[in-house]
């Protein structure tokens, strides 16, 4: 009982040295936490960003919209009368549009076709006896009529034949005029429906035809590209394999979008160019003399050495005094193809003796028979359409004109007066704006961002050529600078940050 009073005694003491050390404890506590606090530096975290790597880039081509060229007018030609088709022109044939105005033609223009005018000429020879006799016939009751000696339906009958006559006249004449057709409008001739030798009625179509200067680019654009062009406004034509642009201007605009696409036909006119193949304008090969046509010295039946050789008579026969001679290049024989990246031959005159047997090739070609080759041999290439300059032993270019743009090619189109530049491209979020010419940028520089003003010198859309404003900052503005591209309107100079994320420009 005693050893238990003794520890209670014991307990309650120590309980009451500790609870009177208490607030000590807590002082001590509390002066060391403080002192703690105080000792401490706190230093920001860096901030994060994303930064974009400037490089040079074009922006032409990925702004260019696909276009679809298109002919500006085309059109099935007929006769307005009918008959056996006598000549008509090749399929590729440029011609030149006739412009007949008020009865009058101001140019004569090229012709597509004829028809046999024979019928025409006879129907012509009776309608204009047929109207003498009328004239006369109505003199002469003209005279009784005034005299009283005929009645007044006798007369009346007499003046109706007359007309008609004159009518028959007038329209056989016109119909004889028709048996030549002429191309209305410039144009090549894109497909031929019939061959000479063949018979037309009227209005059947017999050539299509297709005018290729100007031509026109249609494209397809949104609601709001199509609001933002003008009528005559200029766009760039970009046409494969050449780097300069051709200017074209924007025609009409199509009022309803495609229910399919939801967008809007815009179609572009330009003028439309012809070019020798692959021959630059500038390339030396121009200055020499052409052709761009020719044969090969072969018999009228192939493998049959009686049958007697044949030429082209217009163009491929020429007569010097009592010599008759043809233009030829032994080394171009059949089966050896002419250099197309250098289409020169020469050529040298070779005398031959023509024959009296001619094959009319449906109109296109008068092959006139060859007695005596002379020094000739078979399969030797027959030069046509030579100058008439022209000199034995010279060089001349084998060239055919061809359209620059031809229907159903594709081409790149380019919105805008001009071309944008190649350069330094940002977007306009990673620039703050000072003014419409100047603004600051932010370049990351071994873990700060670096203030740099720039000058803004054009736009492609929402992409900003920029270069730095002050020269001894170009090195930070160049390729490979990382720009940062968020926080821009919260960062400090030389603040320090940490990148997350590098992106490149891609248009």
């Amino acid at each position: 009982m005693k050893i238990n009073l003794l520890f209670h005694q014991l307990f309650i003491n120590r309980v009451n040295r500790t609870a009177s050390l208490f607030p000590l404890l807590i002082t001590m506590c509390l002066l060391i936490s403080c002192g703690k606090k105080d000792a401490i530096v706190k230093v920001p975290n860096p901030r994060p960003v994303k930064v974009l790597e400037l490089s040079i880039i074009d922006p032409v081509k990925p702004l260019q919209l696909t276009g679809s060229v298109m002919s500006w007018k085309e059109q099935d030609i007929s006769f307005e009368v009918s008959g056996r088709v006598e000549w008509i022109v090749e399929m590729g044939t440029n011609l030149e549009g006739r412009w007949e105005e008020d009865g009058k033609v101001h140019i004569p223009g090229d012709v597509l076709a004829r028809i046999d005018e024979r019928h025409y000429k006879i129907r012509l020879k009776a309608t204009l006896a047929d109207n003498e006799c009328a004239q006369a016939e109505y003199v002469r009751k003209k005279q009784a009529w005034d005299k009283k000696a005929i009645s007044e339906v006798d007369f009346i009958r007499s003046t109706a034949d007359r007309d008609s006559s004159e009518a028959q006249f007038e329209q056989a004449d016109y119909d004889l005029e028709r048996c030549i057709l002429y191309a209305p409008f410039p144009g090549e001739v894109s497909e031929v429906y019939i061959e000479a030798g063949g018979y037309v009625k009227t209005g059947q179509a017999v050539v299509h035809l297709v005018m290729m200067d100007p031509i026109k680019v249609d494209i397809s654009v949104s609601a709001k590209t199509a609001e933002r062009l003008k009528l005559r406004d200029t766009v760039h034509l970009f046409l494969p394999g050449e780097d300069q642009s051709v200017i074209g201007r924007v025609y009409e605009k199509s009022t309803v979008a495609d229910p399919e696409t939801r967008t809007f036909r815009v179609s572009i006119i330009t003028r439309n160019r012809q070019h020798f193949g692959n021959i630059l304008p500038e390339d030396p090969l121009l200055e020499y003399p052409r052709i761009k046509d020719y044969i090969h010295l072969q018999r009228m039946r192939v493998d049959d050495n009686d049958s007697p050789f044949f030429v082209e008579e217009n163009r491929s026969l020429h007569k010097d005094g009592n010599n008759y001679y043809v233009w030829a290049d032994p080394d171009h024989t059949s089966g050896i193809d002419i250099d197309p990246e250098r289409p020169l031959i020469t050529l040298r005159k070779y005398i031959v003796t023509p024959g009296e047997k001619r094959m009319n090739l449906q109109g296109l070609y008068l092959m006139r028979e060859l007695e005596d080759i002379g020094k000739l041999t078979p399969g030797t290439l027959i030069a046509m359409d030579v100058p008439a300059d022209f000199k034995d032993g010279e060089q001349i270019l084998v060239a055919r004109r061809e359209w620059r743009m031809r229907p159903g090619q594709l081409v790149k189109v380019l919105l805008g007066e001009t071309a944008p530049e190649p350069g330094l491209y940002l977007p306009m979020n990673s620039i703050k704006p000072v003014n419409d010419k100047t603004g600051e940028i932010f370049v990351a520089v071994n873990g700060k961002a670096k203030k740099i003003k720039v000058k803004i010198l054009s736009n492609v859309g929402e992409l900003y050529r920029i270069e730095a404003l002050d020269p001894g900052d170009a090195n930070l503005v160049t390729t490979g600078s990382q720009v940062i591209t968020d926080h821009i309107h919260f960062l400090q100079h030389d603040e320090s940050i940490r990148i997350i994320k590098v992106a490149e420009m891609n248009l």
